[in-house]
């Protein structure tokens, strides 16, 4: 059975926590809940932290850059560390949900900056311009603070920091947090924003029990430690509201995320999936052409590109095109870079190019990778650079993904020829469904359609894409 708190009568018991996400209103109270039980909350050694550095009390706070009251929260912080010196320690812990803001990207701009020495100033200065939070942005943070600008943008573009990341969300799993902010005061759950009185009274009354407790024995030193040792390990109890929050939330992430039941591509039927601007690798009048989704870390689009397109292209090379769509994975952080690399090599001519070096290759990809293949091309590198952090070249990026999510493609590579489907690289199977679409094609040209006109009348009557299985 729980004891009730001493500082009850300070804070708001049933208030329900803010979304991830957040929204920009401002809490009517101070909205904060605190439970009386302590959760086991577990430091690191490469934790980022402000504070002394054997503290009475110890915060563990879950915040997101894209969270209004996360910034005003993390204000209250920076003025308690002032007032309580060397007796608060508050730990940093990123809880991020994908397509929220760009929080997830931020964060890893933070960590970045952090392994330069410069996390608490990047920090700082994501708090202060959460609406911008794009790359662009986040670079110009980087040259403020005057960071190896070409590392920390390697690493947004290699994923180097999304593990550290992906650490802070599964605690924060594991806890049961569904909101933001959320604080562990010496293992104290308090979830949503309180004011710097509330948080006064909140840690003097922790700072009263942790000096007992030393009175009692416990080297200060071992003060965290010894209170975890004791602690639950459950989630912690969702407060009032949780049901409706999640549903809003699920809601709101349904719109960033592939559909989990994706209905697939009908194995006989046509759809109308074309070449993008980018334009195709082969004849401009062939009549086959092969569009593929791919991803440029998926080591079966690497395959099924040397293994058995390219020498397709090769063999057929009057009457086989080749077309790129986009779907960079959840699961290769470099993916969204290199699909971005591509269209920027495609705005100065050299897409093909481009793409063999990127399917070449083994491994991250970075900026580091693209500025060595711009050279070895011949490229304007700050027209490349412009284009690669155009938001219009993200935008297109995620067209494509949606267009892949909509017609029904779960993963890459996937293949469109003449608008029949392919699903994966089964070797073989990409061969023999080109030599059907050639002879079909021969047999139009037999029947009077133009060879240039093969595969517009082809896609003319294909599904178009409000007829695609996928909402």
């Amino acid at each position: 059975m729980r004891a009730p708190l001493t500082i009850a009568a300070i804070v708001a018991l049933a208030a329900a926590p803010v979304l991830p996400s957040c929204k920009d209103e401002e809490p009517e109270a101070p909205g904060i809940r605190i439970d009386a039980e302590r959760f086991k909350v577990d430091l690191r050694d490469d934790d980022y932290a402000k504070g002394g550095d054997t503290p009475l009390v110890t915060v563990v706070l879950f915040t997101d850059y894209a969270c209004p009251p996360c910034a005003k929260t993390w204000t209250v912080m920076d003025r308690l560390a002032e007032d309580f010196k060397d007796d608060l320690r508050i730990v940093h812990r990123a809880y991020t949900a994908p397509g929220f803001g760009k929080g997830e990207q931020a964060i890893e701009a933070a960590y970045a900056a952090g392994a330069q020495d410069k996390f608490w100033e990047m920090h700082a200065r994501l708090f202060e311009h959460q609406g911008e939070l794009d790359r662009p942005t986040l670079r110009a943070h980087a040259e403020a603070l005057g960071l190896d600008v070409p590392r920390f943008l390697d690493e947004l573009d290699t994923g180097a920091h999304t593990g550290r990341r992906v650490r802070d969300l599964r605690q924060a799993t594991a806890l049961g947090i569904t909101g933001l902010p959320v604080a562990f005061v010496n293992g104290l759950y308090m979830a949503g924003y309180a004011d710097e009185k509330t948080w006064h009274g909140i840690l003097k009354e922790e700072v009263a029990r942790a000096r007992a407790l030393v009175d009692e024995g416990v080297p200060r030193a071992e003060l965290y430690a010894s209170m975890m040792a004791k602690a639950t390990t459950k989630r912690v109890d969702r407060p009032d509201g949780t049901k409706e929050l999640r549903e809003e939330l699920k809601e709101r992430t349904a719109a960033a995320a592939p559909p989990k039941s994706i209905v697939k591509p009908k194995g006989d039927a046509r759809y109308r999936i074309e070449p993008t601007e980018m334009g195709v690798r082969g004849p401009a009048d062939a009549p086959v052409v092969v569009v593929a989704f791919v991803d440029f870390q998926c080591p079966f689009c690497r395959r099924a590109w040397s293994e058995e397109l390219k020498p397709l292209l090769a063999e057929h090379e009057r009457d086989v095109a080749f077309a790129i769509r986009q779907l960079p994975l959840a699961i290769h952080p470099s993916a969204p870079g290199a699909a971005k690399a591509l269209l920027a090599a495609a705005n100065q001519g050299k897409a093909w190019e481009f793409h063999d070096r990127l399917l070449a290759h083994d491994g991250a990809l970075g900026r580091s990778h693209f500025l060595e293949w711009v050279k070895e091309l011949g490229m304007d590198e700050a027209k490349f650079l412009a284009d690669l952090d155009d938001p219009s070249t993200a935008a297109a990026v995620e067209a494509d993904v949606r267009l892949a999510n909509k017609v029904g493609v779960a993963g890459t590579p996937g293949f469109f020829v003449n608008g029949r489907y392919l699903d994966g690289y089964r070797p073989g199977s990409l061969r023999g469904m080109v030599d059907e679409e050639l002879a079909r094609a021969e047999q139009m040209t037999k029947d009077g359609v133009p060879r240039r006109e093969v595969f517009a009348k082809t896609m003319a009557e294909a599904l178009p894409e409000s007829e695609f299985p996928n909402p």
